[in-house]
């Protein structure tokens, strides 16, 4: 099934590309479109093209990247009146301190992106501007839960891993669930091949957890397809895997009740 979401386009502004990325595979899972600069000046050429809706100013753990993106900051600022977030360290650099309080800019940590970004833009967007994504949802064509169970076995609940598999045109989700018993953890282990093309590689495509309150984490895969992701309890997570820009395919994962009670039963 295919669905439109609406899309936000957003700017980062930040002289580190893997932060940059980092920040554009989030945010378009959560249904916006980036635009990134690296400098103050690129930024002031990006809004008058892009016109975003809102942006993230990342200045960075350098006090030279720092420096130069806060004194520029007031060439910016008429652009973005109340549409702007700043990123931050525990330790906030001099010029983040001065920019934040300046301008009375909110704040977001980076260690708390996941947590925080999201609930921090979504009051900045101007609701009146939506772009649209693209979302594949993928269908259900194996789960090792429906086949006979082992010798002994009574019950799915005392099975301590999960085999699903979902289809999505020609993309095909591989994925295992373990419940780790040593610490209430899930492990969960996926694979991204084209059925049609066996060779195809799926390499540095994104993938990101959603629990029921947002983004719990982000990974890549490897050249095989292969990711991996090691997760606190959640009752219910969804992973959205970006094939290709502003194009994304959902898979719902089964209720996960049964990995917290093979966890307590296995401990």
């Amino acid at each position: 099934m295919k669905t439109e979401r609406q899309l936000r386009k957003v700017l980062i502004i930040g002289e580190e590309s893997s932060a940059r990325d980092t920040m554009r595979v989030l945010l378009g899972s959560m249904g916006c479109q980036c635009v990134v600069a690296s400098s103050v000046q690129q930024a002031i050429a990006v809004l008058e093209q892009e016109k975003p809706d809102a942006a993230i100013v990342d200045p960075q753990s350098t006090s030279a990247s720092a420096s130069s993106i806060a004194s520029g900051f007031d060439k910016i600022y008429p652009s973005l009146r109340g549409r702007a977030i700043v990123l931050s360290g525990k330790e906030s650099e001099p010029e983040v301190k001065d920019l934040l309080e300046q301008y009375s800019l909110p704040r977001v940590s980076r260690d708390r992106l996941l947590q925080e970004l999201w609930g921090s833009l979504e009051s900045l967007f101007h609701p009146n501007k939506i772009l649209r994504r693209v979302v594949d949802a993928a269908h259900l064509v194996f789960d090792s839960f429906l086949q006979p169970m082992p010798a002994g076995v009574r019950g799915v609940s005392q099975l301590p891993a999960r085999q699903l598999v979902y289809q999505s045109e020609s993309l095909t989700a591989d994925l295992w669930l373990e419940a780790q018993t040593d610490s209430y953890n899930l492990a969960l282990v996926g694979q991204i091949v084209n059925s049609n093309r066996p060779d195809c590689q799926f390499d540095s495509i994104p993938v990101v957890l959603h629990g029921r309150k947002g983004p719990i984490a982000l990974e890549t895969t490897n050249k095989f397809g292969e990711f991996h992701f090691n997760f606190g309890f959640e009752p219910s997570v969804t992973l959205e895997i970006e094939v290709r820009g502003n194009h994304w395919v959902s898979v719902a994962l089964p209720c996960l009740e049964w990995a917290q009670r093979a966890a307590f039963a296995g401990s």
